[in-house]
């Protein structure tokens, strides 16, 4: 018998117009789904395939496969199913943050207690929180459309395999809506201990109400603990895993099963990875994605951007975003030269004991007196820099110097001091941002490992700062030197380190000349530092230098230093 596809179609959109104009009087604020017809070749053509694309706005997508004969049963299919995905936007997860949390109190669960179990969570954590939202939404649906949701349930456990034969894990959320709705599913479950533990599930769902949105976090980190139990216990009992596979072996490839074990049992909607949602653009939900960044750790936050199918962001992409949330805190360099010619001169002055030595100039001694007395004879040249009148301030431009070696440790470490480097540069680079300067860039080790010349480019900074700390740790005094020696204007040169530089003496000895061209340094020592006392000779001639162990006390030192 042939299927006229069309009229089907006809018939799906009458149905859809019917619960968003009589059911929910066109205030839902989403456009009406999108409808699409399944070929036979299609791998989703027995079930059907229903997700929300998430970019300006939730867009259902109701893509349908095998098709029954009876119109009617078709179009009460149809309202199941549009209201569940209706229900997603409205109850739960209601909004993109709320998602991102639910996956996130599932992979805490699974890394907390079961992370021996080896399993892949990228999907396990989609199809997870699928199933306990589905819980939620289809319960709500039952109390509103009892006869249709409880069909249209069945039904869809009928079209997988032999579900009583299943493993416990892959009945847990059929049997939970059966404890909570009082009905029959046609589960056929005998076990007293683990029909005990449903039941008690289900008490958790339905306390304070199934659309408590307050204990959503706490339902799924529930519901996601007993999954797992149920699955180290199912794997132990071989004759449920020899059912499992003799199920697979005679081709009863149901929804159950298409996924493999973490398939089984799963929810109406989803993609091929478990996820109820797709996300067509990571801008679209910004906003959703930073307050994530606050609440997370950089190896957590870019570990649940890939389990919500987050793509178009590379790793390091998404750690930029991180650290870009994270240092919040702009750390203000508030430096300014004038951006007219400056007038200077320079003339002979008597060279002291005391003054540095490297500032006595002995051709000039001798041709003031042959004899060398010092502190008499012995001269030295003084700089004098004097800015034209007229001229406007601006703020200067940055070199920033970031120690990479071994002893800084991971950027993506919240214990190492790269990590805490990384937030001040961001800190930092933000100020520099703002006020529209330039920035240079100078990675190091015992050789240059990141270097990005003058620009305004500061994301390509930001990405370059994403590193692991290898080597040795000496001072790049030539690279610095070529690098500023570009620049006319005057400077703002900061460097972060643990201290440690291999070649301190020659260091000091460089920035003493820089500072005296009326350049300015900012030095951050990272940690506990036994260097702190080689840099003391630079406080004297204006050099500031902080010492702390993370970021947020470096910025409060700076803006104490403000005040």
């Amino acid at each position: 018998m042939s299927i006229d596809i069309e009229t089907y179609r006809l018939k799906a959109q009458e149905a859809i117009e019917y619960v968003f104009v009589k059911e929910y009087h066109n205030s839902l604020g989403i456009p009406m789904p999108i409808v699409k017809m399944l070929l036979p070749d299609d791998a989703n053509y027995s079930t059907g395939q229903y997700y929300i694309t998430i970019d300006k706005t939730w867009q259902i997508h109701l893509n349908f496969g095998k098709l029954p004969i009876s119109y009617h049963e078709f179009q009460n299919e149809v309202k199941v199913l549009t209201r569940h995905e209706i229900e997603h936007y409205m109850c739960c997860p209601f909004d993109v943050i709320t998602h991102f949390r639910m996956l996130k109190r599932i992979r805490d669960v699974y890394y907390k207690h079961f992370s021996h179990l080896g399993i892949n969570i990228k999907y396990a954590c989609g199809a997870i929180s699928n199933q306990a939202a589905d819980i939620i939404v289809d319960t709500k649906n039952y109390y509103r459309h009892s006869k249709e949701t409880l069909k249209s349930e069945i039904d869809w456990i009928k079209i997988g395999a032999n579900i009583s034969a299943c493993p416990r894990h892959c009945k847990l959320m059929f049997l939970t809506k059966e404890a909570i709705w009082k009905e029959d599913l046609g589960i056929n479950e005998t076990d007293p201990e683990f029909l005990k533990i449903v039941h008690q599930l289900a008490d958790s769902f339905t306390k304070n109400g199934i659309e408590d949105k307050s204990s959503f976090l706490d339902k799924v980190e529930e519901y996601a603990e007993i999954f797992f139990k149920l699955y180290v216990e199912d794997q132990k009992n071989p004759q449920q895993s020899s059912q499992q596979g003799s199920q697979q072996q005679s081709g009863q490839q149901g929804p159950q099963q298409q996924s493999g074990q973490w398939g089984v049992g799963r929810p109406k909607d989803g993609d091929e990875h478990g996820n109820a949602f797709v996300f067509a653009d990571p801008d679209k939900v910004k906003e959703a994605i930073e307050v994530l960044a606050e609440e997370t750790s950089v190896e957590e936050f870019i570990d649940l951007l890939a389990i919500a199918g987050i793509i178009g962001m590379s790793d390091k992409q998404k750690g930029v975003l991180w650290f870009n949330v994270q240092s919040a805190n702009i750390i203000p360099i508030v430096e300014f030269s004038n951006t007219g010619n400056k007038s200077s001169y320079t003339y002979p002055s008597v060279w002291r004991i005391g003054d540095p030595i490297e500032e006595l100039d002995l051709m000039l001694t001798y041709m003031t007196s042959p004899r060398l007395i010092p502190g008499m004879t012995t001269k030295k040249w003084e700089y004098v820099s004097n800015d034209d009148n007229g001229t406007e301030s601006k703020q200067m431009d940055l070199l920033l110097v970031v120690d990479t070696s071994g002893s800084m440790g991971s950027a993506m470490k919240e214990s190492a001091n790269m990590h805490q480097a990384v937030l001040a540069s961001y800190g930092i680079l933000s100020y520099f941002e703002s006020t529209k300067s330039k920035v240079a860039f100078i990675g190091f080790s015992d050789k240059i490992d990141a270097y990005v010349d003058w620009s305004d480019k500061y994301d390509d900074v930001r990405e370059r700062l994403l590193t692991n700390g290898h080597g040795g740790t000496k001072f790049p005094i030539s690279r610095i030197k070529s690098t500023l020696d570009v620049r006319s204007r005057d400077l703002v040169t900061v460097l972060i380190t643990d201290g440690d530089l291999g070649n301190i003496n020659e260091s000091v000895s460089y920035f003493r000349d820089y500072l005296n061209d009326d350049n300015k340094l900012y030095i951050f020592l990272l940690g506990g530092s036994k260097s702190l006392h080689s840099y003391e000779p630079l406080k004297n001639i204006g050099a500031k230098i902080y010492n702390a162990n993370n970021a947020n006390e470096f910025c409060g030192m700076v803006l104490t230093d403000m005040e």
